[in-house]
């Protein structure tokens, strides 16, 4: 490549200063170039220049050749209009540390402890350990990009105007030398235009092609640096003085009666606060760290990416910093070396190479877009000041490093360490050590760490990592999206159900919420089990009633009338009769067809209102009837109530809300709802007999009599449909319902019931979900306040959606479009929709395009992938991260494929779920671990069991130890059947209690 032949040597005069450099103290003061600000994002240098920093958050979606190359392109349009004129400065600073990456995790989950103790929720346990856990697969990664203005931009005459103009006005304005302080007046105004251009054009653009950037404000930017510098010894609410800010002036030994000297203090000061000093030729002291220095000297033929560095380095264990300064008129720096080599080409073939480079440079700059740079990179790691032994391994693992990074030579001695400390900070000085070499700008651009994965969330309750090890925030249901529509899929066992439960306790924990939110998850089996058992018990003792999970049998017990109306409503809201009638519909749609018969929709709509006429107030209101509810006569007995053979149970229903009873109006008011039982009688009536009463169905019999044969027939097959409420979880918040004994699959039958009970679920569970100005039109005055203060809360509250195993769905028509309907709604209720399945096939085609997260957890066959990329419209890339590292979870946890839908674009990437030990256990849903850990919550406790599980199983898991127990039986002789494998859970059950309580912090067993 062309720009490797001009490999500058360090000529006489640069060997030279070299050697004075290294025998001088120069201050920190004449390292730092940073003057003050000039604007809010803007600052000077001490000869006027202006320079602007800008956090690099990353790319958007996944990088892949293609990609790479499309970005690099991009990035070369925007920086060549400046870079190939003179005068422009330009640094990337990337800066890895995992020691500071705890501290990252904790300042994230700092709204989720509020919220924690807001609630007055125990799970600063799972909080600590999310932090410890996931701290040993991440690091902290910082990116900086800094743009310098230099006066040499300007012309001579340019130049010269300019300091006349800033000389005139200084003088009279008697303005004072600036000795101490910032020169607030250091700045040149011709500057500010062209600079403000190039900080726009680069934003501005980088949003176009998914590159993440941020431009600092001036204190935010001076306080990256200082925590660059010493951050031990920088408080996290530090903010650095600047021209604006109120100071108190203090005198200073030198002071002289100048009103300079009173001003804002300098920044150099400000971003180093102890001063550095030399302790060897290769290193120097800043704090309480000793710093080690590497600077290319030679770079490879073929320039390498940024991420084959990174990859070399990341299980190094080491903090390191790396900076690639790059000036603008590379070419024109060398063109005197140019004159000479041509001269003296006769006398060595190196001197006609450096030519030829030159001129194909020169040929680049004429002839493309590109622009040629002067660059320099240098690196620097790190270590207690004490330890200068750790100092020596870790400089030199980092010099290996580079030096296998495309075969590159460097150096460490510089002749002054700190000097070299100072080239690898950002905005700090736009001069380096480091010997320079004459590169194309598009070859420069390859090298920089841009491109790193970054997250559309600045924060969130739950925190995924890359596959490398960056930190990659997540919250649901946060604004940044338009709705939060959820699917995930994978084959069984690949982690959905872990994933899901982390997504709810996420929605739970999310920053500013003053109260539980609603999430109600239709399951099938105990998946999310864990998740409201851990809620439960970190809740205080008279509240644990906001989780609940139930399992849902056919039986009297769990009746549940979809009748049943908002307190004191004699009628149903919209939405909850837009519910039933797509409910009675599906009850009355013959076993075996998709569809209703011609006209039985709009005839349940009249049945409905029919219904809820008959029971009202000025019809034929059920009779209060005494001993239905002995609870409810206590009370009205106590409350002085006189009742006669006419007093409805809506006469008790509003007697008992006036009187404060709310909950006991709440079970009175079930006795005053109609039935789906009454439907049989209702739909004979004259009303309904008029409209509908001569229509036929394809069986020969009357649309009412059809109608009227089938309720029937779903009274007797579904007990819980029969009688009035008796199943209550009005007031629990965070709930699941497993259906997972009576919603079966199968037959015609089988399919039947299955719609039937999840529409039954989501019914149940959604109740509170839909409450508007409209849901309380039909309620009496006295209810009005009342309902009113409850319409607030849920608009308020986020709420959440799951159905579990999806796939049962696939023939129950009337739950898939009522999921669609959700999903329509869902924004303006802000209700959350999840779906989770084994197939992207699972889900109909208007399912996948109102989808927002898509989380995919297993690759699957090949026809599932190529079924995965045609859906979503996956790049090559993406494609080829699901063929290559989407495979369930593994050691490091689940990595998956996310796509997500935002108001800025869409973001796709691989991410990893990192959970602890502790939470894994808690949501664990293989059959064993299930068993194991209910066992140990009723004998110790769920905490106490959580932490023993963790501690002596920490992968999550206790299948593998017992598998190899039941291995060891059978190879004894020994029958193992699944009455012996529950066996063995609970003999593992009781030597886990026994060695508990013999000691508490025991950590291991024997098979």
């Amino acid at each position: 490549m062309a720009n490797s032949l001009v490999d500058p040597v360090l000529d006489g005069l640069d060997t030279f200063l070299a050697w004075i450099s290294s025998g001088t103290k120069a201050t920190i003061d004449s390292n730092c170039e940073i003057q003050t600000a000039d604007s809010p994002t803007v600052l000077v240098t001490n000869d006027g220049s202006l320079l602007s920093v800008i956090r690099v958050d990353g790319v958007s979606k996944l990088i892949g050749p293609e990609e790479f190359n499309d970005i690099s392109k991009n990035l070369l349009k925007t920086l060549s209009p400046f870079m190939s004129n003179e005068g422009h400065c330009m640094q990337v600073v990337f800066s890895y540390d995992q020691n500071l990456v705890s501290d990252e995790i904790y300042k994230n989950y700092a709204p989720t402890r509020d919220t924690i103790k807001r609630l007055g929720l125990s799970l600063d346990d799972l909080v600590a350990e999310r932090r410890s856990h996931l701290s040993k697969y991440c690091a902290s990664e910082e990116v900086y990009l800094v743009i310098w203005t230099k006066v040499e931009s300007l012309s001579r005459e340019q130049l010269n105007k300019a300091m006349a103009k800033k000389t005139k006005q200084l003088a009279e304005k008697n303005a004072p030398v600036f000795r101490y302080t910032q020169n607030i007046l250091a700045a040149i105004p011709d500057l500010r235009d062209s600079h403000d251009s190039s900080i726009k054009s680069v934003i501005t653009n980088a949003a176009g092609f998914n590159l993440k950037l941020e431009l600092l404000e001036v204190h935010d930017a001076i306080k990256a640096i200082r925590n660059l510098t010493d951050r031990n010894f920088t408080d996290p609410n530090w903010s650095a003085v600047l021209p604006g800010d109120r100071i108190r002036p203090k005198l200073a030994k030198s002071f002289n009666g100048d009103l300079a000297d009173l001003t804002w203090p300098a920044i150099s000061k400000q971003i180093f606060p102890r001063d550095g000093y030399n302790f060897s030729i290769d290193s120097t002291a800043v704090g309480d760290y000793a710093y080690g220095t590497v600077f290319i000297d030679l770079f490879p033929l073929e320039m390498q990416s940024f991420n084959a560095l990174l990859s070399r380095l990341l299980h190094a264990n080491i903090p390191w910093r790396i900076s690639y300064l790059m000036e603008s008129g590379g070419v024109s720096s060398v063109r005197m070396k140019k004159a000479l080599s041509t001269i003296l080409a006769f006398s060595s073939s190196e001197n006609r190479l450096i030519a030829n480079g030159i001129e194909l440079l020169e040929y680049i700059e004429l002839n493309t877009d590109d622009s040629s740079v002067k660059l320099q990179v240098s690196l620097c790691t790190w270590a207690p000041r004490n330890d200068p032994a750790l100092l020596k391994v870790r400089t030199s693992i980092l010099a290996r490093a580079v030096e296998g990074w495309g075969s590159c030579d460097v150096s460490q001695v510089c002749g002054d360490p700190f000097e070299g400390y100072i080239a690898t900070l950002p905005a700090v000085s736009s001069k380096s050590p480091a010997t320079a070499t004459i590169a194309s700008l598009s070859d420069s651009i390859q090298m920089l760490p841009l491109f790193r994965p970054t997250s559309p969330w600045d924060k969130g309750a739950l925190l995924f990592r890359s596959p490398d090890g960056k930190i990659w925030p997540y919250q649901p249901g946060s604004p940044i999206q338009t709705t939060a529509i959820d699917l995930i899929y994978a084959r069984p066992g690949s982690g959905k159900s872990v994933l899901s439960n982390a997504l709810n306790l996420a929605l739970c924990l999310m920053g500013g919420l003053k109260r539980l939110p609603r999430v109600s998850i239709v399951d099938i089996g105990p998946s999310s089990s864990g998740l409201i058992s851990l809620l439960k018990e970190a809740l205080p003792p008279e509240q644990r009633h906001l989780a609940a999970y139930h399992r849902m049998r056919m039986t009297e017990e769990y009746s549940i009338n979809p009748f049943d109306t908002q307190l004191g409503c004699r009628y149903a809201a919209p939405a909850e009769r837009a519910f039933l009638v797509n409910f009675i519909t599906l009850l009355a749609t013959p076993v075996g067809k998709d569809a209703p018969y011609d006209g039985l929709s709009d005839m349940v709509g009249l049945v409905v209102d029919e219904a809820y006429k008959s029971t009202a107030d000025d019809a034929n209101p059920h009779i209060y009837t005494m001993t239905t509810d002995p609870e409810i006569d206590a009370i009205l007995q106590d409350m002085g109530f006189v009742s006669d053979s006419k007093t409805s149970w809506w006469e008790v229903v509003d007697a008992l809300f006036i009187a404060g009873f709310v909950q006991d109006a709440m079970r009175a008011q079930r006795y005053a709802m109609p039935l789906i039982s009454d439907l049989a009688s209702i739909c004979r009536t004259g009303a309904v007999e008029d409209l509908y009463g001569k229509i036929t169905t394809p069986t020969g019999e009357s649309l009412i009599a059809a109608f009227a044969r089938m309720i029937s027939s779903s009274i007797r097959e579904y007990p819980v449909l029969s009688r009035y409420t008796k199943f209550d979880i009005s007031g629990a918040r965070v709930v699941s319902l497993d259906l997972d004994e009576v919603a079966k699959a199968g037959g015609a039958q089988s399919d039947r019931q299955t719609a039937v009970m999840y529409m039954l679920a989501r019914y149940v569970l959604t109740k509170e979900f839909y409450l508007n100005v409209g849901s309380i039109a039909h309620a009496p005055d006295a209810y009005r306040s009342y309902h009113e203060s409850r319409v607030a809360d849920a608009q308020e509250d986020p709420k959440r959606l799951v159905f579990d195993e999806f796939h049962r769905t696939s023939k129950a028509l009337a739950v898939r479009n009522q999921v669609v309907e959700d999903m329509r709604e869902g924004r303006k209720w802000r209700v959350q929709v999840a779906l989770l399945s084994q197939s992207i096939e699972d889900f109909d085609s208007i399912m996948v395009d109102f989808a927002t997260s898509i989380f995919v957890m297993d690759a699957g066959p090949e026809q599932a992938i190529q079924k995965t990329q045609k859906t979503f419209g996956l790049s090559q890339s993406a494609v080829l991260a699901l063929r290559n590292y989407v495979r369930g979870p593994g050691e490091g946890g689940a990595t998956m494929l996310g796509q997500f839908a935002t108001k800025k674009g869409t973001t796709t990437q691989l991410i990893t779920l990192t959970l602890g030990p502790i939470e894994l256990w808690a949501f664990s849903t293989t059959t064993e671990d299930y068993i194991l850990r209910n066992k140990l919550y009723d004998r110790l406790g769920p905490v106490e069991a959580r932490k023993l599980l963790a501690r002596i199983f920490p992968s999550g898991s206790a299948a593998k130890f017992l598998l190899a127990r039941a291995q060891k039986a059978k190879d004894s002789g020994a029958k193992i059947d699944s009455k012996a494998k529950e066996g063995l859970v609970s003999a593992l059950a009781d030597e886990l209690v026994s060695e508990y309580r013999k000691n508490p912090n025991f950590s291991s067993l024997t098979n």
